[in-house]
């Protein structure tokens, strides 16, 4: 298994993660939004099949977003640097066995690579539905003030076990 930057001529026709929202955003806008500056789509391939996903892109949120115990430690004005972790998917054929787990450990290995270098103070994810609230909470993901779908994790906390699971060959 590896995970490669978007190329646009991989064959994304076949990826069925069971959302057609995901599904055809991968297939139809990934690319476009790439080449847009919008954000970076990250594939996962096993055996040359592309079986997962993730994008990510700059971001930010507004003091009022978050839990006033963490707003307080920020000025009032300030839109606070982040990422977005905007979509995350697993082939229905590979579901249930960690990848969900190993593409969001990748994302935020990313994030806070770059965060170290340019700064940044949390990932963001907005859940589509309980169980990918569920899924994000697991890892220590919380809900902002504003949205309880809307998730942040701060990159100090995040998990370390999560940035060093085994290297993707």
């Amino acid at each position: 298994m590896t995970i490669i930057e978007f190329i646009a001529d991989f064959d994304r026709a076949a990826f069925d993660c069971g959302d057609e929202t995901l599904n055809s955003y991968l297939r139809e806008r990934a690319g476009q939004d790439r080449r847009r500056g919008l954000n970076q789509t990250y594939l996962l391939i096993d055996d040359q099949k592309l079986i997962g996903f993730y994008t990510v892109s700059p971001h930010t949120l507004a003091m009022r977003e978050l839990p006033s115990k963490t707003a307080k430690k920020f000025p009032a004005h300030l839109l606070l640097p982040c990422y977005l972790i905007g979509r995350l998917a697993v082939d229905k054929s590979r579901q249930g066995q960690g990848l969900g787990k190993l593409l969001l450990g990748e994302a935020l290995r990313v994030i806070a690579l770059t965060a170290q270098k340019v700064g940044g103070y949390c990932a963001v994810v907005d859940a589509k539905n309980d169980r990918a609230q569920a899924f994000y909470e697991n890892y220590d993901f919380r809900p902002t003030a504003e949205n309880s779908r809307r998730l942040f994790l701060p990159i100090a906390e995040i998990d370390p076990k999560l940035l060093t699971l085994p290297p993707l060959a």
